[in-house]
Order: structure tokens, then sequence, then C-alpha cells
């Protein structure tokens, strides 16, 4: 698969990714969602903010060690996540063995897949009510990105959520000069010294163009963040986009 090695890599050494709660982004988007879903709530069918995704079929792209999922399941969600890194899918799993108990309180269900989100899904057509990609599809090629996009349309439900957090060109000089000194081969793509990793970064006219193909962008936000890599910090930028099939 697409980068596997460079990945798992990552995860033993844990030069960019970390941390154990779930990105301020995707925080900001469960609230949203419960705001909506009070707006929809009936009193025959009690909404609860504690279990907000209940009942709701959720996948989760590029899982890594599973803390979104987590999240997710814990709020009642019938949560899968898919993930490239074999070391990050058997961290995700003993993760949600000592947090079996919150989950089974909040009736939810947790399993991860091993497999990259750049090939076919095995995930039933219109199944899924929210799917999240919180920066994961950035290392994807144009082809595999293809069949991630069509995969999640396929996968949603009609009027089913995504949520992408995306690496953003506007405004960002660092992914500017990456792009320039370490070309990746596609386009606004860079490969990045000693990890190897090579990645996508949008402007705003591209990611329209991309998602606005398959999905109404519900909303898209530009969002900055400080990047410590190689003793370095770095200011860059990301697109936060609610989407909806």
């Amino acid at each position: 698969m697409a980068q596997q090695d460079v990945w798992e890599k990552e995860y033993d050494e844990k030069k960019l990714v970390g941390g154990d709660k779930p990105a301020a982004s995707f925080r900001a988007f469960v609230k949203w969602f419960k705001k909506e879903a009070r707006k929809k709530r009936t009193e025959e069918e009690p909404y609860s903010d504690g279990f907000v995704f209940q009942g709701m079929n959720i996948l989760d792209l590029g899982s890594g060690e599973g803390k979104n999922a987590l999240y997710c399941a814990e709020r009642g969600g019938s949560v899968v996540g898919v993930e490239i890194a074999r070391n990050a899918v058997e961290t995700a799993i003993r993760s949600a063995k000592l947090k079996d108990r919150e989950i089974r309180v909040a009736k939810g269900l947790l399993d991860y897949e091993l497999g990259s989100i750049g090939e076919k899904f095995n995930i039933s057509t219109a199944s899924q009510d929210i799917v999240l990609d919180v920066t994961s599809s950035n290392s994807l090629n144009e082809a595999e990105r293809a069949i991630y996009l069509s995969e999640t349309a396929r996968v949603l439900k009609t009027g089913g959520l995504f949520f992408v957090r995306a690496l953003c060109k506007d405004g960002d000089s660092n992914a500017k000069q990456l792009v320039k000194d370490f070309p990746g081969g596609e386009k606004d793509t860079y490969t990045m010294p000693d990890l190897g990793l090579t990645e996508r970064v949008f402007t705003e006219a591209d990611f329209r163009e991309l998602y606005g193909s398959e999905f109404t962008i519900l909303k898209l936000d530009k969002e900055f963040h400080y990047t410590r890599f190689q003793d370095r910090t770095y200011k860059r930028a990301f697109w936060i986009a609610y989407l909806q099939k």
C-alpha cells in the first residue's frame, strides 16, 4: 500500500503525529453537529448531548491510533477506522480495549481495518451517516484521491456529512517553500526531507473544485497551527470543511 512503510516509521518515531485528544477543529464540528441534532430530534426521539452519535454509523479515514474513532464511539457511534499503518492499528485496538466500558455504556461499537483510504472501501453503499478525514488524505496521490472521493460519496447516505481537515497552500509560506524545494511529482505536492512522506496542499479554488464535484460545501474555513519539526517551529495552514452528500 502507498507509503505504508513511511507511516509505520512515523508512528514509531512520532515526529509529526501525536496527542491523545481529537483536534480542536474536529471537536468544534461535534459541537456544531450537536446543535443541528437538537433541532431535528423530537419528544418521541429524545436527544442526549452525551450520546450525540447514538444510532449512527461513522467511518474514520486514516484513523491513526484511534483518538477520533474512540471519541465518536464513546458518544454512541458505531465506528469503523481505516488505517494504513499496522502499528497504529495495533495501538488503536489496545486503546479500545482499555476504553471498552465507556464504549459499552454509550452502546457504541468500534472496529479497525488495516488498509489504504486510496483503495476501495470494505464498506456497504449508503451505509454511513458521517465520514471523517482529519488530515489523512493529504498523502494520497491523484489516482488514489479520486478513488477516496468516489468511495466516500458511495458509502455516505444521502444527506450524510463529511468532515475534512486538509493542508492549505494559501497563506502558508512554509508549504509553498516545500513545494518549491522538494517537489513531489504532482501538482502542489512535496516530499518531506528525512521522512520521505509526500503530501498535497490545496488552494481554495482547487479544494472547492475537487470536493465540490462530489459534495455540497456547507462550510469552508482556514485555520493556522504551529508545527514543530527537526527542532524548528513552522506556521501551517489547514482547510476545515463541512461537506454534505
